[in-house]
């Protein structure tokens, strides 16, 4: 009962949320005009994730008990929402993006939150802790561990720019992190997890997520910015951690946007551009290439995310694997494919 409460209770202040950040964005001019990097046609406000952002944080203080890992957690997630809203309004450079967000990875760190072994596909685990030793600072001990650190960071890093990547179309990003929130949830109740607490976030999370979603499905009256995009990538990295370090079932949910992403970053650099730069060149945007709408673009990536994050409840580790495997070939069969039908079509106006 408690975690539909959760769901209802975030799901109604994001409603409620939404429409007052969209009329302080119109009234303070802060909007996404049309370029050529953008689809839509005219201007839209920015800043919805400000409203996702204080639904899950207003809720979480209600419903969670706060201890260290829920303290370095919101205030990880703290930081991202504000610099996302900065970079909103103002603009960050890269590399300004990349060292905030690798700080907000720190501070899930130094708060217990980080990846300390990975499932052998196989059987057993690999234990990332070898190495380990600590050093005091300000006060405090910390434990360092140099390589479980370090994936750590990389993951939650790549995660926050994997989301801010995806939300290319109207609701896809918000919705497609829903979807990721709701399996996370999922596998959290699950006999072999255990995680009420983790499934008390992911809920609270689906349900900030889902109540903007009315507002930003085609055609978006909002869009959650870059408030938003950091704020999902870096809550949806340490939920994976936190419900016992199931990274698996997230890469198979978001795996066709990680690939996506992995494929941008490689084509960026080889332009000689960073790899963070935005284009037009997504999977989404080779959909609507292909002559798909927006909205049936979207629904086509609700449905690829929620299959494989059905496959993953139902699949022990190896059977992961195998999905993993399938679903790569699939994305980039399907990306090539698309790539090679856009040449044919006219570009996208």
């Amino acid at each position: 009962m408690i975690y539909f409460l959760a769901f209802v209770a975030s799901f109604l202040l994001s409603l409620a949320l939404t429409p007052l950040v969209r009329q302080f964005a119109l009234q303070r001019g802060i909007l996404a005009y049309p370029g050529d990097r953008k689809i839509h046609v005219k201007p839209i406000p920015y800043l919805g994730g400000l409203a996702i952002f204080g639904s899950f944080l207003i809720t979480a203080t209600l419903f969670l008990p706060f201890g260290r890992q829920l303290g370095a957690l919101l205030l990880a997630a703290t930081v991202l929402a504000v610099v996302g809203a900065i970079d909103d309004v103002k603009g960050l450079s890269p590399w300004a993006r990349l060292g905030w967000q690798t700080l907000a990875a720190c501070i899930a760190l130094a708060g217990g939150i980080g990846i300390t072994a990975i499932s052998n596909p196989l059987g057993g685990t690999i234990d990332l802790t070898y190495g380990r030793f600590a050093v005091e600072l300000i006060g405090f001990q910390f434990h360092i561990t140099p390589v479980a650190n370090l994936l750590s960071i990389l993951w939650m890093v790549g995660m926050v720019n994997v989301i801010n990547f995806l939300d290319g179309l109207d609701g896809l990003a918000s919705g497609v992190s829903g979807i990721a929130a709701l399996v996370i949830a999922a596998l959290s109740l699950t006999p072999q997890v255990d995680q009420p607490l983790v499934a008390l976030l992911a809920f609270l999370l689906a349900g900030s997520t889902l109540g903007f979603l009315p507002f930003n499905f085609y055609p978006a009256k909002i869009f959650m910015g870059d408030s938003g995009s950091y704020f999902l990538g870096l809550m949806l990295a340490m939920l994976a951690i936190y419900s016992g370090g199931k990274l698996a079932t997230i890469l198979l949910v978001l795996g066709f946007t990680i690939i996506d992403a992995l494929w941008a970053a490689i084509r960026r650099i080889r332009k000689g551009v960073h790899p963070f730069t935005a284009d037009r060149e997504h999977l989404h945007h080779l959909l609507l290439q292909a002559g798909l709408s927006q909205r049936l673009a979207v629904i086509a990536l609700y449905l690829l995310a929620g299959l494989f994050g059905v496959i993953a409840l139902m699949s022990e580790r190896f059977h992961k694997l195998v999905a993993l495997l399938v679903l790569l070939v699939v994305v980039v069969v399907l990306i090539a494919s698309l790539i090679r039908i856009g040449r044919h079509r006219q570009p996208l106006q």
